[in-house]
């Protein structure tokens, strides 16, 4: 029986027989075994029910990386409980869109995010709150979702392809979409890292990036279910996360602008050589990819994924092709199409699609969405690519209705961000680009026309767009002109780019 016909709580008692007294889990003091791990998600599955939640209810999540977030992932496969998991670098009114979806039964969150807690309930979201922390005047404490008992549940498990995960993908023009995973679609990229990665190199994970990003997500999955320790940090932190990849003897972590250039910065000035480190992967620009293997003996992988595909796609060592995005894995089927969905020949320049058991299931309660992603047997990723002969995948763009910044690991559609800006009674007309950044990768521009007369100072707004959505999607530049270039009728966004996009 292949890895993707077992469940995740499967794996988590015969690892708890293979690995009992190994370290499978640490969190700030927090130190968990194989052998404690189940005791945990028993006790905490058996609360839930006696709680009220039953098979297929969704419970909302706004945590940063913690030991209780892995834990109640793992009992939500146990029952069939569907998480939704909330960024918290996104506005309290961009997660009442997507609650306002999902319409989970409850929400838990921790101490930090009380505020954005209290904000959601002033929006109009009645659910029941739980704090992780401790009892706050919004919530009732999380240890009442913990049962005494940890033994294990007799009612038989979710099917392997049932909805388990809700994760947001970015909005366009303000809409949020919810990508409907399964445990099969996470094992399928499990068995990604393992083939591809290797055993020995993700044996000790520092888990940088969210677990509410699927990146964080399936790589710390994959480091438990072979049997390596995952060390969680709750914020991501340059001087901790060096001492800790020496102290723990980490392999490998991920990586989104600037991360992998702090690290290297701070284990030079520290006198590190990251002596355990064997991996990096993610996104990253050629200088800091060259950096990490002239200064370790660490290999960066590249790659591309999207939540929908469950992690990677493509992937190889960066210092096979600079520039590429790798070649397609182990378990998927990638093709690049023309607007035909015709296989186009090495060097023609199409859609990029995939199909394979990492594909999502659904956006959630959006039928039309997925039919139209999921048509002809593939999925429509959005983005256009091509192939070389060698096999290698060379991103070029997203197409023009899914136009896409990416900036520090952080996915921003223009069209909600100019959105926002129209909203400005002074501002007549906008168009939002994405212009190179050295620490970022991408940040954020927006080209602005004012009505006649007015006058804003870019700092003004910027301002009115944070107040509106998250933080990372307020344009870090703003410029101002007397008018923007069209072609039929339409703002030319290439010509945009091609004057303004330095």
């Amino acid at each position: 029986m292949s890895l993707r016909e077992h469940s995740i709580y499967d794996c988590i008692i015969n690892n708890a027989l293979n690995y009992s007294d190994e370290i499978a889990l640490v969190s700030g003091d927090l130190r968990l075994t194989y052998g404690e791990v189940p005791l945990h998600v028993n006790s905490l599955a058996r609360g839930l029910l006696k709680t009220g939640f039953e098979k297929g209810d969704r419970i909302g999540v706004l945590l940063n990386n913690c030991a209780e977030y892995a834990l109640l992932l793992a009992a939500c496969t146990r029952i069939g409980l569907i998480t939704v998991c909330l960024n918290p670098r996104t506005s309290a009114d961009e997660m009442r869109k997507m609650l306002e979806q999902a319409k989970p039964k409850a929400l838990i969150f921790q101490k930090s995010h009380e505020q954005q807690a209290d904000e959601l309930r002033e929006l109009g979201i009645h659910r029941q709150l739980y704090c992780i922390d401790e009892a706050s005047i919004l919530s009732s404490s999380f240890d009442q979702l913990l049962d005494e008992d940890p033994s294990p549940l007799t009612e038989s498990q979710p099917a392997v392809d049932d909805g388990w995960l809700i994760i947001p993908t970015a909005a366009v023009d303000g809409v949020p979409k919810g990508a409907l995973l399964s445990q099969r679609n996470l094992m399928a990229s499990v068995d990604v890292h393992l083939h591809h990665f290797g055993r020995e190199s993700i044996k000790g994970h520092l888990v940088v990036l969210p677990i509410f990003h699927v990146m964080g997500l399936t790589s710390a999955w994959a480091t438990f279910i072979s049997g390596g320790k995952n060390v969680l940090l709750k914020q991501f932190d340059e001087k901790l996360a060096v001492n800790l990849i020496d102290s723990e003897d980490l392999t490998y972590f991920g990586s989104f602008p600037p991360i992998l250039e702090r690290v290297l910065d701070t284990a030079k000035e520290s006198g590190s050589a990251l002596e355990s480190l064997k991996l990096v992967y993610g996104l990253e620009g050629a200088e800091n990819i060259n950096r990490l293997q002239e200064e370790t003996d660490a290999v960066f992988w590249i790659g591309f994924g999207q939540a929908e595909t469950t992690s990677f796609v493509t992937a190889s060592p960066a210092s096979e092709c600079p520039g590429a995005s790798g070649r397609p894995t182990l378990i998927n089927s990638v093709s690049v199409v023309n607007e035909a969905d015709e296989q186009l020949s090495v060097g023609e320049e199409g859609e990029i699609v995939v199909r394979g058991e990492n594909v999502f299931l659904e956006y959630w309660n959006m039928p039309d969405a997925t039919e139209y992603a999921h048509r002809n047997g593939w999925h429509h990723t959005g983005d256009i690519g091509r192939f070389d002969e060698d096999g290698y995948l060379w991103y070029v763009k997203r197409k023009a209705e899914k136009e896409l910044i990416k900036s520090g690991g952080e996915n921003v559609y223009p069209g909600e961000v100019e959105t926002a800006l129209l909203k400005h009674p002074q501002i007549k007309e906008c168009c939002v680009i994405g212009v190179p950044d050295k620490t970022w990768g991408e940040v954020v521009k927006a080209v602005c026309v004012l009505t006649n007369g007015s006058k804003l100072s870019s700092e003004e707004v910027r301002d009115y767009v944070g107040e509106q959505i998250a933080g990372f999607k307020k344009p870090r530049q703003v410029i101002f002109v007397q008018e923007l270039p069209y072609e039929n009728d339409q703002i030319d966004r290439d010509k945009v780019k091609a004057k303004w996009g330095e």
